[in-house]
């Protein structure tokens, strides 16, 4: 990963801005209207809806992004790093929903995004996850950017070992939970990338001794953790956080306690019930055997 890459992340997040008052996106920059829909016969676009400007913004940065000498632009880590970006600006407004759909419903409204021709079953279009997963993700990213940046500048010598320290922090945040099989590959290779670019910067800055991403006990690497993930029940909704076994085994009392609680006291409202309504058959049939008697007296 480029610095000047991490660059274009900050710049595009100062130039889209999400309006508290209006509750809409604007641009700071008519520059990006270039990825909206021609709306006059000058030939300029113009972006009316949050989509539009949401999808323009997106297409500007993965540009910028293939325009980088030090990236490759036929690297589809450039693709993912601007997903992640898309996925914190689009959480930024309450008035979308997102989720797995709401990338690919924004994006396929940009003129300029549907002519690179990405299909259902290309792999790029797998990188759509839950939030919470797009972000862990993207907050790794950034600290590694922060780190960079840091690194970069002598006379930040504390600041680059913080911020890489705090990058094990964040990789660690990215292995606690994992999307099930059918997407936790993808989601392994987006971190596995990003791994990739903090050790390449490691390399870079030897003379700093950043430290290595380590992983805590009772968490494996992300290809290990989607070998052991199940396929979601069919019509089945995105699977929540699972935290490790080895984290939540001071949890499992209470859960299992819950149950044997609430035995006994099912057990007894059924008795109670069950008794009454013995009883009252009982006293039903009393009253008509004293009517067959009552009867058999008037008769005699």
């Amino acid at each position: 990963m480029s610095e000047e890459l991490c660059k274009q992340i900050d710049e595009i997040e100062k130039l889209v801005v999400f309006d508290s008052e209006s509750k809409n996106y604007k641009f700071n920059d008519k520059i990006l209207n270039s990825y909206c829909p021609i709306k006059d016969n000058n030939g300029k676009g113009e972006c009316d809806s949050d989509d539009l400007k949401l999808g323009s913004a997106f297409m500007a940065l993965l540009e910028n992004f293939n325009s980088n000498d030090g990236e490759n632009p036929k690297d589809d880590k450039l693709y993912q790093y601007a997903i992640l970006w898309l996925s914190y600006k689009i959480k930024q407004n309450p008035k979308i929903e997102f989720i797995r759909t709401t990338i690919d419903d924004i994006l396929k409204q940009n003129k300029w995004y549907r002519e690179l021709g990405i299909t259902v079953d290309d792999k790029k279009s797998t990188i759509r996850f839950h939030y919470i997963y797009m972000n862990n993700l993207y907050n790794f990213l950034k600290g590694i950017c922060e780190t960079i940046t840091n690194c970069n500048d002598p006379s930040k010598a504390s600041e680059c070992m913080e911020s890489a320290i705090k990058c094990n922090s964040l990789y660690r945040s990215c292995l606690i939970a994992f999307p099930w099989k059918e997407i936790c590959n993808p989601y392994c290779n987006v971190l596995t990338n990003l791994k990739n670019d903090y050790d390449k910067i490691r390399e870079k800055y030897s003379d700093k001794n950043l430290p290595e991403l380590k992983l805590t006990e009772g968490l494996s690497e992300c290809n290990v953790e989607c070998s052991k993930k199940a396929s979601p029940p069919p019509n089945g909704l995105p699977a929540l956080p699972v935290i490790p076994t080895s984290i939540n085994n001071g949890n499992k009392l209470p859960y299992i306690a819950v149950p044997l609680v609430l035995i006994p006291i099912i057990l007894g409202i059924s008795y109670k019930y069950l008794t009454h309504g013995r009883r009252k058959k009982l006293n039903a049939k009393k009253k008509v055997k004293a009517i067959i008697n009552l009867c058999d007296e008037k008769k005699a």
